[in-house]
C-alpha cells in the first residue's frame, strides 16, 4: 500500500505546506521505486513514506532562488543515487530498510 499525504507531513516538516498534488507526485515516484525494489507488502508502505520524505527535503534544500512576481523557482541538479540517499536522514532509513528487506543489499560471490 502507497503512504498518504497526511502520514507524509506528519513525517517531514518540509511537506506540511506542499500541495496535496506535490505529496502525491512524490509518494508516487518513491512507491515505483519500493516496488521495484521488490520490498515485502508489508513494509511498503514505510520504505515509500521515507523515499518520499526524502524526496521532498531534496527538493527543497535545491532550491537557488525564488521569485515572487512572474513566479520563477531554479533549482540545482539533483542526483538520485545510493550516496545520494545517504543525504538525508530519510535516505538513510530507506537504505537501512532496502538492505534489511529485499536482496538489493545482497552480495553473491561464484566460485
Amino acid at each position: 500500500m502507497k503512504t498518504t499525504a497526511e502520514r507524509l507531513r506528519n513525517t517531514v516538516k518540509q511537506a506540511i505546506n506542499l500541495p496535496v498534488e506535490t505529496l502525491e507526485m512524490y509518494i508516487d515516484d518513491a512507491y515505483l521505486e519500493v516496488i521495484d525494489a521488490k520490498f515485502p507488502e508489508v513494509h511498503r508502505e514505510r520504505a515509500g513514506r521515507y523515499l518520499a520524505a526524502h524526496l521532498v527535503v531534496l527538493a527543497d534544500n535545491h532550491i537557488v532562488s525564488e521569485g515572487v512576481g512572474p513566479l520563477k523557482r531554479s533549482f540545482s541538479g539533483i542526483n538520485r543515487d545510493f550516496q545520494d540517499l545517504e543525504r538525508t536522514s530519510f535516505g538513510q532509513e530507506y537504505l537501512r530498510l532496502l538492505k534489511r528487506y529485499t536482496r538489493s543489499g545482497l552480495k553473491l560471490v561464484v566460485v
